[in-house]
C-alpha cells in the first residue's frame, strides 16, 4: 500500500530529525497544521512547500512518493550540515567551505581542483 502525504512528511521530519514544533515553525505555520498535515487532515500549500525544502525536505518524494535523488543520498548528519550552512551569510559560507574542503583534503591526501588558485 502506497503511503499517503502526510506519512512521507513524516518520514522526512523523521529522517532528518527535526520535531514538529521545529518543521512548522520552518514552514511557517503552527504546529497543529503540521499535525494535520501528517494526519492527513490538511494539504500544505506552496509557501510551506518551498520553505521546508530549504532545509532538506525531499519535497519530490512527499507530494509524489519518487524520491530526488540528490536529496535521497543526505544522511542525517549531511541534512544538518546543509541546514547549517544555509543559514550562514554568504562570506561565512565561504569559510566554512574552506574549512571542509580543508579538512577533506587532508582526510584523503588529495586536492580538490575545484579549490585550488587559479
Amino acid at each position: 500500500m502506497e503511503k499517503t502525504l502526510g506519512e512521507r512528511l513524516r518520514e522526512e521530519r523523521d529522517r532528518l530529525g527535526i520535531n514538529q514544533n521545529e518543521l512548522a515553525d520552518v514552514g511557517g505555520v503552527k504546529r497543529n497544521s503540521q499535525g494535520n498535515y501528517e494526519r492527513g487532515r490538511q494539504n500544505p500549500d506552496t509557501a510551506y512547500l518551498l520553505a521546508i525544502a530549504k532545509v532538506g525536505v525531499d519535497v519530490m518524494y512527499v507530494l509524489f512518493g519518487r524520491r530526488d535523488h540528490a536529496v535521497e543520498a543526505q544522511s542525517g548528519i549531511e541534512a544538518e550540515l546543509i541546514c547549517s550552512i544555509r543559514s550562514l551569510s554568504p562570506a561565512d559560507q565561504a569559510v566554512a567551505r574552506r574549512v571542509v574542503t580543508g579538512l577533506a583534503e587532508m582526510n584523503t591526501g588529495r586536492v580538490n581542483p575545484a579549490t585550488e588558485p587559479e
